[in-house]
């Protein structure tokens, strides 16, 4: 095997391992997208959601940042996630 063929499998073990880590931070965006509708945090809402956070992410109990938002009585976050796009309907 050439010097190239050896570094193939790590090259493609190193772009599994960033592609994981990628997902673990995109989850936690999410997650804190959630909380930060939940808690009416339009900054941190904002801030998140050009980071890449999901609108429409759903937490392991079946909140939307939309609904959370809506729990709460935000209706500023609540505007601006339907605006964006988010999914109102708790059905969906």
């Amino acid at each position: 095997m050439n010097s190239a063929g050896r570094f193939l499998p790590i090259v493609a073990i190193a772009l599994l391992l960033s592609a994981c880590a990628g997902g673990k931070v995109q989850g936690k965006r999410n997650m804190e997208l959630i909380q930060a509708s939940r808690q009416g945090n339009m900054g941190q809402v904002v801030t998140l959601i050009s980071k890449g956070a999901d609108i429409n992410a759903i937490d392991p109990d079946g909140w939307t940042p939309y609904l959370a938002a809506s729990a709460e009585g935000n209706w500023q976050i609540m505007k601006v996630l339907a605006d964006m796009g988010a999914k109102t309907d708790p059905g969906f």
